[in-house]
């Protein structure tokens, strides 16, 4: 169990130092969260109209970055001709699955983190009351 542990982590510390290197996942995805989140607040009032459609928001943008940052991941592993050496490594391909899908969500976490503050802001919701954030997008 330890070793498909050790060739997962090995993936995702693949991941993250070509992402540091390169920096064109987080960047893709923190442009594309911060444009749904821009055209949004310009869709919405700020304030307290927002409040019950908030959480869902914000789950859509983090959800629509996700899904491209792991496509994005798959197609730069297809563009650099890394994939078909990660698919002759003898690893069984579900880890390598795993793997990038952890990388991404090490890289989620970072995009999440730089578009909170944004989304409070812009959307003038309150940072202190954060239920709303896992609260059900659905009113009363």
């Amino acid at each position: 169990m330890k070793e498909v542990g050790d060739k997962v982590l090995a993936i995702v510390w693949k991941d993250i130092l070509s992402e540091v290197r390169t920096r064109e996942i987080a960047t893709s995805l923190v442009a594309f969260a911060l444009l749904v989140i821009v055209v949004v607040s310009f869709a919405l009032e700020p304030g307290e109209q927002t409040s019950p459609i908030a959480a869902g928001i914000l789950w859509v943008a983090f959800t629509f970055a996700g899904v491209l940052g792991l496509s994005r991941s798959f197609v730069m592993e297809k563009d650099k001709g890394c994939l078909q050496g990660l698919m002759l490594c003898p690893v069984d391909r579900s880890l390598i699955y795993l793997g990038k899908m952890l990388s991404i969500v090490v890289f989620m976490l970072v995009v999440e983190a730089i578009i909170l503050p944004v989304f409070v802001i812009l959307l003038d919701q309150p940072l202190s009351h954060l239920n709303w954030l896992l609260s059900r997008s659905l009113p009363p």
